[in-house]
């Protein structure tokens, strides 16, 4: 049995207790290679491979921060609450080169150790050399808390996570990234908006939202997944089905958003990347940002190339989003 799977079977034992049912399986190493954004242009778009971080010279830190590899589960508090998350350090951080971060947002009814395991980030991180970071938000069920609508400052609470990081280890401030799924994801956007400067760029899962409450922030990359028949998250828009009870609007309409708030050129290049994918990516937008947008036709409320959540509808094996992320977040920091 691969470890891969053991991890599969782990999480499901997990989401079983949440009463979501999942079927595990080896992904497809063989799925069809996508394409992914650059900053700076079309052709680039179309041909370029974003650099890893082990390819860039990210610098080193003047007092070395050492820290053991593999996970901690650690907490600070926030807030007056004590707030857990799960740090995954990857093999390569000897604590004195500085290193990327990826912050790593649970949806609705999810944790941060069933977000490790769906997502795939930490394994991600120790392959390209990052550091993982995946917490858990509050309530019950577990939830992200949007600012005006609840009385957790979820925003507070990831502020002062990344202080934390970023005093008791080496890390590369100009790589630093969130992405989420679903609330996870909607959040993470809402987060790039509140904490201005913090995040290199932002990977939204089944939850591409624009809000109103970005229009004064600065540019900043986006990357989504969404699927045609996300049966918690309408593709056309409307209310979300699960979870909170929100308006959202339509996700192609999200993207546009996005890219008319970075400045980006009007029309975007539209590529059929494999049968049931297709992106919509604009570029040439400010600040050497960019948007791109898979549409998975037929795709659930799930996390390409991840394992299957029968109840969420079909999760497709012809991308994998995990890889995606990283290639556009290290092509954003890289640019820059």
């Amino acid at each position: 049995m691969t470890a891969a799977l053991r991890a599969c079977l782990a999480v499901a034992a997990l989401l079983a207790l949440a009463g979501t049912a999942i079927a595990c399986r080896r992904s497809n190493a063989g799925a069809s290679a996508a394409k992914t954004a650059s900053a700076r242009s079309i052709d680039r778009l179309a041909t370029s491979s974003a650099p890893t971080a082990t390819a860039n010279a990210h610098g080193t830190c003047a007092t070395p921060h050492p820290h053991a590899p593999g996970n901690e589960t650690a907490s600070i508090e926030s807030g007056g609450l004590q707030r857990s998350y799960i740090l995954h350090v990857p093999p390569s951080y000897d604590g004195t080169r500085k290193t990327p971060l990826v912050l790593n947002l649970h949806g609705f009814g999810s944790n941060a150790q069933q977000q490790a395991v769906y997502a795939g980030l930490p394994a991600k991180g120790d392959r390209d050399g990052f550091i993982t970071v995946s917490p858990d938000g509050t309530g019950d069920p577990r939830h992200w808390t949007y600012p005006g609508l609840g009385s957790v400052d979820d925003v507070a609470f990831v502020r002062e996570l990344l202080d934390t990081l970023e005093r008791d280890l080496c890390i590369d401030e100009g790589w630093v990234f969130t992405a989420g799924m679903s609330n996870g994801a909607a959040f993470s956007q809402v987060l790039a908006c509140a904490l201005p400067g913090r995040f290199a760029a932002v990977a939204a899962v089944a939850a591409l939202v624009y809000q109103a409450r970005c229009d004064t922030a600065p540019p900043v990359a986006v990357i989504g997944f969404h699927g045609t028949a996300d049966p918690c998250v309408p593709f056309e828009g409307g209310q979300t089905a699960c979870g909170q009870r929100l308006p959202v609007p339509a996700i192609e309409d999200s993207a546009r958003n996005w890219a008319q708030h970075d400045g980006c050129s009007a029309e975007p290049a539209r590529t059929q990347v494999s049968e049931h994918v297709r992106s919509i990516a604009y570029s040439e937008c400010e600040d050497s940002t960019a948007v791109l947008l898979y549409v998975v036709d037929g795709g659930g409320h799930t996390w390409p190339g991840s394992i299957d959540v029968a109840r969420l509808g079909a999760t497709t094996q012809e991308i994998n989003a995990t890889d995606l992320i990283w290639q556009f977040f290290a092509a954003q920091a890289g640019s820059r």
